[in-house]
């Protein structure tokens, strides 16, 4: 927390680099391929946020991928597991697909 206060400072410039709130503002921007993967259990960034930047995403003329891992928590792919090697393929996946584009 203290490089967020230390970098976006005053702190109001926080709000410049938001990626919501430049949707949000209609700002021209390249909307690139997006992957995004979150936690159901993820208490950092609730999945409830992600869906609205998916939305929001979409409405702007991008493409953008989502998927909840259903009893993940918000750093679940730091932990060896089913979970983890699940989202790793799904990475590989649509970065392999990019590169197919």
């Amino acid at each position: 927390m203290k490089n967020h206060t230390i970098f976006f400072n005053p702190w109001d410039t926080i709000h410049e680099s938001n990626p919501q709130e430049i949707l949000d503002r209609h700002e021209k921007i390249t909307l690139v391929p997006f992957l995004i993967m979150a936690g159901s259990l993820d208490d950092n960034v609730p999945p409830e946020i992600q869906e609205r930047f998916v939305r929001s995403y979409k409405a702007a003329g991008g493409s953008i991928q989502f998927q909840i891992f259903e009893g993940a928590e918000h750093e679940w792919v730091a932990n060896p597991g089913p979970l983890t090697d699940r989202a790793q393929e799904r990475v590989k996946a649509f970065i392999a697909r990019q590169w197919k584009a």
